[in-house]
């Protein structure tokens, strides 16, 4: 069998170094880079294509490309070939299903052990996509964490990106930027957001995303 080449990318560079050693460790696996950002990613698959990428979901600060759906649209969409596996915390049943339909060949939670990294690439290597264990699955939270899940669960993909970039701090106008949507857009997916998760103002909005965890 051929060896599996990958290609990480993630902003940590604990995270990075980890996966890398970890991977490094299976004679199938074979890491060609490890970088720490979306556009030194793009520039690596322009110039050489591997098998497999692994790509965190949140690497914010990168202007030409940016990063969670929008990264992984662009990542299907201009480089096919090699499959996308996505580390995430996010767990909302909505946003993982869109990655799929996007493309990805597996989502990997950052919450499980990162040995089922390992686990989701022989999953790729049998010609089968990977899903994550506990993917849909809620019938070990007690009650108030599933009611704050299923008003997280109740977001749409667009509303949630929209909120991702609200809590990084920035305005309107720089979030329509970023996600190529127009201000009126963003504001009224803003405000719809606002709506299922039942607050009032942004500083609600700030503490809910911050209590619940919802951008770890």
């Amino acid at each position: 069998m051929e060896r599996l080449r990958i290609v990480l990318a993630d902003d940590h560079p604990l995270v990075l170094m980890g996966m890398r050693d970890l991977l490094e460790k299976e004679l199938s696996f074979h890491v060609i880079a490890a970088l720490a950002s979306p556009t030194a990613l793009v520039d690596h698959l322009a110039r050489e294509l591997p098998h497999v990428v692994i790509t965190d979901y949140s690497m914010p600060g990168d202007e030409s490309y940016g990063d969670g759906m929008r990264l992984v649209k662009y990542l299907t969409r201009h480089f096919p070939p090699a499959r996308v596996v996505v580390l995430t915390m996010v767990s909302n049943p909505m946003i993982i299903s869109a990655l799929y339909d996007a493309g990805v060949a597996a989502v990997v939670f950052k919450r499980d052990n990162l040995a089922e990294i390992v686990t989701a690439l022989h999953t790729l290597q049998a010609g089968r996509k990977y899903y994550p264990p506990g993917f849909q699955r809620d019938d070990t939270v007690d009650s108030r964490s599933k009611f704050i899940g299923e008003r997280i669960n109740s977001l749409s993909p667009k509303e949630f990106e929209v909120l991702r970039h609200f809590i990084r701090g920035e305005s309107m106008m720089q979030v329509a930027e970023t996600l190529k949507r127009s201000v009126k857009t963003v504001s009224g997916q803003k405000i719809s957001a606002m709506r299922k998760l039942n607050v009032q103002t942004d500083q609600e909005l700030v503490a809910f995303c911050v209590e619940s965890e919802m951008f770890l």
